[in-house]
C-alpha cells in the first residue's frame, strides 16, 4: 500500500472487533511511529499501552470518559500518548511536543493500515487520572487516548453511534484552510 492509499483508507472507527492485535505488530507500529520527525530530534513522545485483559488496559480504560468507555470496550488495544514538556538538551519548554506526538501517532496510524488495523484518537479522557494511575512524572503530560484494533460490527454500538459509523466523513475544501497573501484569502 502506498502512502496515498493509506491516507485515503484512514478513518477513525468506534466499532472494533474483539480480535486481539498481535503484540509483534503493535511493537512494529511503535517502531515506525518512532521514525517521525521532531523538533531537535527530541522524540518527546511516550506511549502507555494496554492489551485487553491486562492491568495496563484496565488502567487506561479507567481514565477514559464515560462516552468513550461505551464504545472502546471491544477495542483490543488502548493507549495514552504522553509528551515530555521540556527539551532534554536544555530544559526549556518544548512548544512543539504535541505536534511531534501527533506526527508519531499519524505515522503509526498509516502504517497500521497495512495490517487492516485502525486507530481512533480521543480527547475524552482524564489526563489527571492517567497521571495518578500510571505515576506519570510532572515533566510529562498525557495528551491523547487511542483505541487500536480491527474494524468490528457497527451494530454493536449504541444506535446513535452506529448511524454515524462510516469511513466517509466530510472534509473541508482546501480553500477553507489554506490561505495566501493574507488571512482568510483562499489559495488560488
Amino acid at each position: 500500500m502506498n502512502v496515498r492509499e493509506a491516507i485515503e483508507k484512514r478513518w477513525s472507527p468506534r466499532a472494533f472487533s474483539d480480535e486481539q492485535v498481535d503484540r509483534k505488530i503493535v511493537k512494529e507500529l511503535f517502531k515506525l511511529g518512532g521514525k517521525a520527525p521532531s523538533a531537535f530530534n527530541e522524540q518527546p513522545w511516550t506511549y502507555l499501552v494496554g492489551f485487553k485483559g491486562d492491568k495496563s488496559y484496565d488502567l487506561i480504560f479507567e481514565s477514559l470518559g464515560e462516552f468513550n468507555q461505551n464504545w472502546t470496550k471491544t477495542a483490543p488495544v488502548l493507549m495514552i500518548g504522553v509528551v515530555r514538556k521540556a527539551f532534554n538538551k536544555n530544559s526549556t519548554p518544548n512548544a512543539h511536543d504535541r505536534h511531534d506526538l501527533g506526527q508519531a501517532t499519524a505515522y503509526m496510524t498509516l502504517a497500521a493500515l497495512e495490517h487492516d488495523i485502525y486507530l481512533h484518537q480521543m480527547g475524552g479522557f482524564s489526563a489527571d487520572k492517567a497521571r495518578e494511575l500510571f505515576d506519570i512524572p510532572e515533566e510529562f503530560e498525557a495528551v491523547t487516548a487511542i483505541a487500536m484494533g480491527y474494524v468490528g460490527d457497527k451494530n454493536q454500538l449504541p444506535k446513535d453511534l452506529a448511524e454515524q459509523e462510516s469511513p466517509e466523513s466530510p472534509r473541508k475544501a482546501i480553500e477553507e484552510f489554506v490561505f495566501e497573501e493574507k488571512w482568510n484569502q483562499a489559495i488560488k
